[in-house]
């Protein structure tokens, strides 16, 4: 028993029947056509999707036209005109006609003999294909009929699917919101996350930790995509030559914002991974170089400075989590690190690129720093895990 047996035949023995389905979101409206023309009652019919629960669709004074299907030119816009006398139809919907737009409107067809009547087996729908449109707009309204154009989902203007914008090259997932632990303010500590409060495809930990070969390591970064190390490595002062694998430093003058308001000169440092042996001085664009920043444990004894330049504003971490100073410089413990406040802001921070996803995932260890901070090389054996980029090709 199937419509395409049914078709294939001389003829059809039985009438077409055309069914709507409105969704609208919290609820299913189910109409018919002025149901049977010999008998304008309910009629059911059962759901297309397991279990098959029988449906009832109320007769409306509705009329549906305009279904043509084209191998080329555009998509076809049918229209929904229903009567406007005393609303009946924005009544039967439970809400009023402007409402109504942008709701899914789909359109199931059968014949009447595979109608059901309440009764017999909970056996699968026998229809031809259903079609689904989006209500787009009002087309023409009176005091008799409310007309509405409709449109195929993908021919909406405005309306990207799968409802959110691609960019080539920069992943659309919440950073971390997908992993097994939460930060929670409230105990200033990483608690796990519920299924429920998981969102979208990056897993990566909030705590910003990772396993390499069976060791746990702590992998922060910034928007720039710049490791951010611990400060108690080892960083000398550049001279003449340099060594791979090893950390540098080189002095910055920069301008600090001070608590009251006031600047001032200070001199800061920049901070570098030499990449290759190398007697260039530590520049960014040099391909012997890379720049990163350092953090420290926050202490309520320490002083930590912004500046006008906040790519050298300080970072701590406290509780587990790290933080970067927002503006303006913090004396000693004046202002605890928090997610609220004109004072802090996390510091690990995602670039959204294909870089920065792989900087984390497919970290290595530095193997000149003894086990410290992190290889120029990624370990290309480690996929990316939820294809957060589609249409770009990572090359290496």
């Amino acid at each position: 028993m199937s419509i395409i047996s049914d078709v294939q035949e001389q003829g059809i023995d039985s009438g077409i029947v055309s069914l709507y389905e409105l969704d609208l979101g919290t609820s299913i409206g189910y109409f018919s056509q002025g149901g049977l023309k010999e008998n304008l009652t309910a009629v059911q019919f059962r759901d297309s999707t397991s279990p098959y629960t029988i449906r009832t669709y109320q007769p409306l004074p509705i009329e549906v036209e305009g279904f043509d299907v084209s191998s080329d030119g555009s998509y076809s816009r049918p229209t929904l005109t229903v009567a406007n006398i005393e609303n009946v139809f924005s009544n039967a919907a439970g809400t009023d006609y402007e409402a109504l737009i942008g709701k899914r409107f789909t359109r199931r067809t059968t014949l009447r003999k595979y109608l059901v009547d309440g009764s017999g087996d909970a056996s699968p729908p026998v229809e031809f294909p259903k079609t689904t449109y989006i209500i787009d707009r009002i087309k023409g309204k009176n005091a008799i009929q409310v007309q509405f154009e409709l449109a195929a989902p993908f021919d909406l203007a405005r309306v990207r699917l799968p409802r959110r914008i691609i960019v080539g090259g920069a992943c659309p997932w919440k950073y971390t919101e997908a992993g097994s632990k939460i930060y929670d303010t409230s105990s200033s500590a990483y608690i796990a996350r519920t299924e429920v409060q998981k969102e979208g495809g990056c897993n990566w930990r909030a705590d910003s930790k990772i396993t390499i070969d069976g060791t746990e390591y702590t992998a922060y970064m910034n928007e720039n995509d710049e490791y951010i190390l611990p400060s108690s490595l080892t960083y000398t002062t550049f001279s003449s030559s340099a060594t791979k694998g090893n950390y540098y430093k080189t002095v910055a003058g920069l301008t600090q914002i001070k608590s009251d308001g006031t600047t001032s000169s200070l001199n800061d440092y920049n901070y570098w991974q030499c990449l290759s042996n190398t007697s260039a001085t530590p520049a960014d664009g040099n391909s012997a170089w890379r720049r990163i920043r350092i953090h420290a444990t926050h202490s309520a004894s320490q002083t930590y400075h912004g500046f006008t330049d906040n790519r050298f504003n300080h970072y701590v971490v406290s509780a587990g989590r790290l933080w970067q100073v927002k503006r303006t410089t913090q004396d000693g413990g004046a202002h605890q690190p928090r997610q609220s406040g004109d004072f802090w802001k996390f510091g690990d921070v995602c670039g959204k690129k294909v870089t920065s996803c792989a900087m984390r995932f497919q970290a290595k260890v530095n193997p000149s720093g003894s086990g410290s901070g992190f290889d120029e090389v990624r370990d290309s054996r480690i996929s990316l895990p939820f294809g957060g980029f589609p249409g770009v090709v990572q090359r290496r």
